[in-house]
């Protein structure tokens, strides 16, 4: 009898993400000029934020978060491995898993992060606005 593995199954385990990205000095000024913007973002290389995906699915890193009246934003960086890449705001993922909000953004591959370990909610309560007052 012989023992054979299919290594190209329908179903093959996506491999750790390790693409990085480094925001282009014209991304780095529009999201350091964004009105409420978090923080200072600069141009060293940020990783992928899937833990795991495809290779047809793009790769994504939240690179800023804005303070917007009524909430938080969260501007993510789309590319994929052609050199394709998009700057935009997207909505984030609705799903609950024990009790907390993923932080990834809507429809993303692979599992749900919780490695914040905040809802959107208190994340914004526990970053609060540099120069707010404290609420």
């Amino acid at each position: 009898m012989t023992l054979s593995l299919d290594l190209e199954s329908e179903n093959p385990m996506p491999m750790p993400c390790t693409a990085e990205v480094a925001p282009t000095d014209d991304e780095v000024r529009a999201l350091n000029a964004l009105p409420g913007a978090d923080f200072e973002v600069d141009t060293e290389p940020l990783g992928c934020d899937f833990g795991a995906h495809g290779s047809a699915a793009q790769h994504a890193v939240c690179p800023q978060m804005q303070y917007e009246p009524g909430g938080l934003a969260l501007w993510w960086l789309f590319w994929d491995d052609e050199g394709r890449r998009e700057l935009r705001i997207a909505p984030g993922c609705e799903k609950v898993v024990v009790s907390e909000v993923c932080l990834l953004v809507e429809d993303h591959p692979g599992a749900c992060d919780q490695s914040i370990g905040f809802t959107r909610e208190e994340l914004a309560a526990e970053l609060p606005r540099p120069g707010a007052a404290p609420g």
